[in-house]
């Protein structure tokens, strides 16, 4: 599994198709990655600025991945 906390990395990550296998919020957000033979290459070429993607696909992919974070915000909270 690889970890990121960069949360448009992440986000760039899930409009691939890479699979999300874990998502933690406290103490920070972590994001955890299945390993797969593109993951490596995804995020070489996000940290490049040489990643593209679908901008409609990534756009919805923010609003999944905000929603998934506020519902786990809301149940962390005492």
């Amino acid at each position: 599994m690889t970890e990121v906390r960069d949360f448009f990395m992440a986000v760039y990550l899930l409009a691939m198709g890479e699979e999300m296998s874990d998502l933690q919020v406290e103490p920070e957000e972590i994001f955890g990655f299945a390993d797969s033979p593109s993951l490596a290459e995804r995020i070489a070429a996000y940290r490049a600025d040489t990643a593209q993607v679908n901008p409609k696909i990534f756009a919805r992919e923010i609003m999944k991945l905000r929603q998934r974070l506020q519902q786990l915000h809301q149940d962390a909270r005492p």
